[in-house]
């Protein structure tokens, strides 16, 4: 088993290592993690980031993309504020502009010998992220995915394994096996597996309020997975105990519209209150590792500094007697 931490090419990330690659390979051996799975591979640069220590590659997510993928303007003009946005949104106008960026992303994944990629399986209008009532059903946007990932793989030449991430927005969410069956089993190429998100799967439940009936879910869930936990290759470990805030908020704009240009200036603040990206502190968490044995385990945190990066993996380090 890998331990992996993320990294983005984004600034905020890079900065944290005042843009040197040796910082980077410092910051890895002080904390025993074997590896990275890098976010925004575009802007990779050799100078900054050891190509060597990348086992994986998050590819790109588009939140929104079902109307788009089904050319409903109607639907993607209320995300968007104009035809233009649309299109700097997507790349393009139609279906190949979603393909061609995802085939560009793994071909770079190859190029940088990462193992794994990682793909979201999810959609969500942006009102929806605040009211719940989505309109798109798990199958709609399961059966929309498994049309995207096997046009991409298509006339694809490549060996990489593509590891599906589930989400608590409609698409994979890992909590009706039937369905993720059908998925993983529809997927035509060869190379694939899940990435367990365990703060993703804990806010599918809003009636979890404490780490210990979250950790109880999760190995509940994994139990109900039955032989299908086979296709769990790797974890995106960390804890979101968040029901209280998503139940307020949904009773707050359930008859309530909001406008256009509040929702984009609060979404990323509201995203990061639902899905909180902490350390697990509760050693119970253990036992759904050793059940699961993934090959890659990633701690994936959100912080405001490389101290508190520190921080957050000593803790998850200690909760799970590694180190």
């Amino acid at each position: 088993m890998l331990k992996i931490i993320n990294l983005s090419t984004y600034s905020y990330d890079m900065d944290r290592y005042n843009n040197n690659c040796e910082n980077i390979n410092k910051f890895l051996k002080k904390h025993n993690i074997d590896a990275i799975e890098l976010f925004a591979p575009s802007g990779y640069s050799e100078e900054l980031i050891p190509e060597n220590r990348i086992k994986g590659i998050h590819l790109k997510h588009f939140p929104i993309w079902i109307d788009f993928w089904n050319g409903n303007k109607k639907g993607m003009l209320e995300d968007f504020d104009s035809v233009e946005g649309i299109i700097n949104n997507y790349g393009g106008s139609d279906k190949k502009a979603i393909i061609n960026q995802y085939k560009e992303e793994i071909k770079l994944a190859e190029r940088l010998n990462a193992e794994y990629v990682v793909f979201h399986v999810s959609n969500t209008k942006l009102k929806h992220c605040y009211n719940y009532n989505f309109t798109y059903t798990d199958k709609d946007v399961i059966d929309a995915s498994i049309e995207l990932v096997n046009e991409i793989f298509k006339d694809l030449d490549t060996g990489v394994t593509i590891l599906f991430e589930n989400l608590w927005w409609p698409g994979l969410r890992m909590v009706d096996k039937k369905l993720a069956k059908y998925f993983i089993e529809s997927i035509e190429y060869e190379n694939k597996g899940f990435m367990l998100d365990t703060g993703h799967l804990l806010n599918t439940n809003l009636n979890i309020d404490t780490e210990e009936e979250g950790i109880d879910y999760l190995l509940e869930i994994i139990d109900e997975l039955g032989d299908l936990k086979s296709y769990i290759k790797g974890i995106h470990l960390s804890k979101s105990i968040s029901s209280k805030y998503v139940k307020n908020q949904i009773s707050k704009y359930e008859n309530l519209e909001i406008n256009y240009s509040e929702m984009i200036k609060d979404i990323i603040f509201h995203i990061l209150k639902i899905d909180e990206h902490k350390p697990f502190t509760n050693k119970k968490i253990k036992k759904l590792i050793d059940i699961i044995n993934p090959k890659y385990l990633v701690y994936e945190f959100i912080t405001t500094s490389l101290d508190e990066l520190s921080d957050f993996i000593n803790i998850q380090d200690k909760t799970l007697g590694l180190y």
